[in-house]
């Protein structure tokens, strides 16, 4: 996790007690966050749906915060190839 300036930078190979961390971390934040951008390595693959899970509630709770693979609608895992998710509003 980093972050520079109003982007919020987070490794997609975050475990269950990182995200828990990122959960804290932000809850005070979020007003002051812009964007929030995923890294990943090219084997890289998350290790819990719960970030996933936390990003889609920070979208929900800030519908103007860019995170560029919610926005998407699909975000390519290399090694589990393209996944797609549906938006309700």
């Amino acid at each position: 996790m980093c972050i520079d300036g109003d982007v919020l930078e987070l490794d997609i190979e975050m475990d269950l007690e990182e995200v828990k961390a990122l959960k804290e971390f932000v809850k005070d934040r979020l007003d002051y966050i812009e964007e929030i951008s995923l890294l990943h390595s090219k084997d890289g693959v998350p290790l819990t749906s719960s970030l996933f899970s936390l990003l889609f509630c920070m979208k929900k709770a800030k519908p103007s915060l860019k995170i560029p693979c919610i926005d998407a609608m699909s975000y390519d895992l290399e090694s589990f190839g393209l996944v797609h998710w549906r938006a309700h509003e």
